[in-house]
């Protein structure tokens, strides 16, 4: 098993760009649901939702 280690140390790197990546899409996709309920309840109230929210989904 240690020369397993050894052998492949280098897939470290790889293998933790991708777990980091992968996270990092994680919470851009919870961020836009986030934005999305708030102006679910925006138009449910009636209000006019303000140009920084909308342009936070736009980007």
């Amino acid at each position: 098993m240690n020369d397993l280690f050894w052998n492949f140390w280098w897939l470290l790197f790889p293998v933790s760009f991708i777990l980091l990546r992968a996270f990092r899409t994680w919470l851009d996709y919870r961020a836009r649901c986030d934005v999305v309920q708030a102006l679910r309840e925006l138009a449910k109230a009636g209000q006019e939702p303000p140009a920084a929210l909308v342009a936070q989904l736009n980007r």
